[in-house]
């Protein structure tokens, strides 16, 4: 399947999951617990893009993790949504909370517990080292693996549809950033 660049032009709303989208799938534990997860930054660009282009951008994961609200805060995304395990449910008041349709969805999963959030969001995606259900289930499978540019590409195919262009977007970020905290990635 594929999506049309008239379907990425009208994304309003981009969802993503955390381990094995944002994320490689690594974990480091320690005897405390979680330690760390390593992001890509060039993804957390395309978060930021993303926000600057008038796309609202939210995170569910079933994991409750202050490593990854950490990382949301300092990309200030639209919304957090942690320890989710029914996703669509999340999905859906998310939907209804920034008035986005299913079609105007894009949600970014990688396995068997994104499948209520796939079978919402009109654009479901998957990075290209996804399980085989969720490639089955995705309308749009990225080049890249997740945590290593799967939601920079997706971004980049959305503020294109958009006609957009990222230098200006970024420079819009940073302008606006003279009256607050522009975050960063």
């Amino acid at each position: 399947m594929s999506i049309t660049n008239d379907e990425w032009r009208n994304v309003k709303l981009f969802v993503c999951d955390v381990d094995g989208v944002l994320t490689d799938g690594t974990v480091i534990y320690g005897p405390e617990g979680e330690l760390a997860k390593p992001f890509f930054i060039r993804d957390g660009m395309g978060l930021r893009l993303l926000e600057a282009a008038g796309v609202r951008v939210c995170i569910i994961t079933s994991e409750d993790s202050p490593v990854v609200a950490g990382r949301v805060k300092r990309l200030m995304l639209s919304a957090y949504r942690p320890g989710m395990k029914r996703k669509g449910e999340a999905l859906k008041a998310l939907m209804k909370q920034f008035g986005a349709e299913a079609a105007q969805t894009v949600y970014v999963g990688d396995d068997v517990n994104d499948a209520e959030a796939f079978e919402i969001a009109g654009i479901p995606c998957a990075p290209g080292d996804a399980s085989s259900f969720a490639i089955e289930r995705a309308k749009y499978v990225t080049a890249k693996p997740g945590g290593r540019g799967a939601v920079r590409e997706l971004a980049d195919l959305v503020i294109a549809a958009k006609g957009l262009n990222p230098d200006q977007l970024w420079r819009g970020i940073h302008r606006a950033a003279e009256s607050h905290d522009a975050g960063s990635v």
